[in-house]
C-alpha cells in the first residue's frame, strides 16, 4: 500500500448530544469547521474521545459518513474503528471504507489480553480484510496491552498498516519507534503536553483532545514546537491547565465539561459516564480562571 503523508495535528472529536440523547449533527459540523479553521489537517471520528464505546454501529457508521461529507476533502477523516469483536472491528471498517474515510485508528483486541503472537495474528486478520489504511493505536492504559516499538515494527510489514498513535505517555519510546518505523510508519502522540518532545525526536503529528476547544493554542504550540520561542513556557503551561482540567473527572466527560464552561457546549456524556459532580465542576473552573485560559476559547 502507498504510504501516507498525514501529519500534524489531528483531533478526536467529541460526539454531541442532545438533551434527548440523540447526536447533534448540527453541533458535529460545526466542529469540524472550528477544527479545520484552528489549522487541523485531520479529524477523527468516533474515536475514544468521541465515546465509541456507547454508540451503535450504526451511529458510528452515520459520523463516519456526516464527517466525510462534512470535511469535503479539506482534511482526511479517520475514522475510530476498535471493538471487541473481530468482526464487528471488520464491520467498522467497512463502514469507513464505504463513507470514504482516509484511514481508521485502531486498539489490539480489548479485554481479551492477548498475547503479542496473538496481537499479530488480530492485525494480520483486518489488514488482510480491509483495504483501510490503518493507524494502530498503543494505549496501554485503556487496553491492557503495549505495543512495543519492537512489536509496531513487525507490524509495519502489514499491508495496511500506515501510521501509530502512541499514547505511551513514555518519549523514550517515542523516539525509539521514530528510529525504527519513522521511514515506513507517520508516527502520532497521543497528547498535545508531548509536542514538544515528540517534535524534537521526529514525532510526525498529535492525535489531540485539546484542540477543539482551543485550537489556536495548540496550533501555535505545534508551530513554535521546534522555534525555541520564549513563547513556549507560556503555552505549555496552558496546554497543562487544560490537560489538568480533563483530569478533574472521569476523562470524556471531564472533556465536555470543560468545552461547555469555554463556551463550546457539546451536551453531557452517555453511559457508562456521567456528567461531572459540582465539585468536579468547580474545579474545572478555577483552573480555568487561573490560568486565564477564556482567552483561547475566544481567539
Amino acid at each position: 500500500m502507498a504510504r501516507v503523508s498525514w501529519g500534524g495535528i489531528f483531533p478526536v472529536l467529541v460526539t454531541p448530544f442532545g438533551a434527548d440523547g440523540s447526536i447533534n449533527e448540527t453541533r458535529y459540523k460545526a466542529l469540524i469547521d472550528d477544527a479545520i479553521a484552528n489549522g487541523a489537517q485531520g479529524v477523527v471520528a468516533a474515536g475514544s474521545t468521541g465515546e465509541f464505546y456507547a454508540l451503535t454501529k450504526a451511529e458510528r457508521a452515520r459520523l463516519f459518513k456526516l464527517a466525510v461529507d462534512h470535511a469535503a476533502r479539506r482534511v482526511p477523516v479517520l475514522a475510530g474503528v476498535a471493538d471487541l469483536r473481530v468482526e464487528d472491528v471488520l464491520e467498522a471498517c467497512q463502514s469507513a471504507v464505504a463513507a470514504g474515510c482516509a484511514g481508521g485508528l485502531i486498539l489490539p483486541p480489548i479485554y481479551a489480553m492477548p498475547s503479542p503472537r496473538e496481537v499479530v495474528a488480530f492485525f494480520a486478520h483486518i489488514s488482510r480484510n480491509t483495504p483501510l489504511p490503518l493507524m494502530l493505536y498503543n494505549s496501554p492504559r485503556r487496553a491492557k496491552i503495549e505495543l512495543t516499538p519492537a512489536l509496531v515494527e513487525q507490524l509495519s510489514a502489514l499491508r495496511t498498516v500506515v501510521a501509530i498513535k502512541d499514547s505511551s505517555g513514555d518519549i523514550t519510546q517515542v523516539s525509539e519507534l521514530v528510529q525504527r518505523v519513522g521511514d515506513n510508519l507517520r508516527v502520532f502522540v497521543g497528547y498535545e503536553t508531548m509536542i514538544v518532545p515528540a517534535r524534537a525526536v521526529g514525532a510526525h503529528g498529535v492525535i489531540a483532545m485539546a484542540h477543539q476547544i482551543a485550537g489556536p493554542l495548540i496550533r501555535a504550540y505545534w508551530d513554535k514546537a521546534l522555534s525555541g520561542d520564549k513563547a513556549l513556557e507560556d503555552l505549555g503551561r496552558d496546554v497543562c491547565a487544560l490537560y489538568r482540567c480533563f483530569q478533574s473527572g472521569s476523562y470524556y466527560a471531564a472533556i465536555k465539561e470543560t468545552m461547555s464552561q469555554l463556551g463550546r457546549d457539546a451536551g453531557g456524556p452517555r453511559l457508562p459516564l456521567l456528567p461531572l459532580a459540582d465539585e468536579q465542576k468547580a474545579a474545572i473552573a478555577k483552573i480555568i480562571a487561573d490560568a486565564g485560559l477564556e482567552r483561547w476559547a475566544k481567539a
